[in-house]
């Protein structure tokens, strides 16, 4: 038996209203929120499950999981999986670098392609798969912006008081006002 800090009523709460039905067929921007390694059914090998969040539109916020078979007996699964990985690492900006804590991997923008797929275990109904994830990022990533080319000296912003004598004068005048 546990008491309850304080007590409950269930009919102040409003009913559930999210739907675990799957969003349909499309592009979406999502982010990985969590990741964790996990060994696979037979032991025989590890997935990393990706939690992924819509992160606009009107699926906002809806989670999509995706598993990768990172280490797997079957060279096709491992490749198919290893594929996947690292067009994720490329669209978040992360190529050219070795990844080893997927936690680099979070809250990061992305651009994937979701399926609807009929679940092999028939006590589940269909189910969200990501089947493609666009590798290209949607800004370019280890190339800076031009630089402008130099202009005279400019003088300092006076929109602060540090920079502007007349501000400066005004702030201390104000401070002679305060009664205490």
């Amino acid at each position: 038996m546990a008491i309850l800090p304080e007590p409950f009523n269930p009919d102040s709460i409003a009913p559930d209203d999210r739907s675990f039905e799957p969003v349909p067929t499309g592009n979406y921007r999502m982010q990985v929120i969590e990741s964790k390694v996990e060994d696979t059914k037979t032991g025989s090998g590890q997935m990393l499950t990706l939690t992924l969040e819509i992160i606009d539109g009107e699926y906002q916020n809806r989670r999509i999981w995706d598993r990768l078979n990172v280490r797997n007996q079957s060279p096709d699964a491992q490749r198919i999986a290893q594929q996947s990985l690292a067009a994720l690492c490329r669209s978040i900006g992360l190529q050219g670098q070795v990844v080893q804590d997927s936690e680099v991997l979070h809250f990061k923008p992305f651009t994937a392609r979701v399926t609807i797929e009929q679940s092999r275990d028939a006590q589940y109904g269909p189910q969200n798969r990501v089947r493609y994830i666009d590798p290209s990022p949607k800004a370019p990533q280890g190339k800076t912006a031009p630089k402008p080319a130099p202009t005279a000296p400019t003088k300092p912003s006076t929109n602060k008081p540090w920079n502007n004598p007349k501000l400066q004068q005004q702030q201390k005048d104000m401070d002679d006002e305060i009664p205490f």
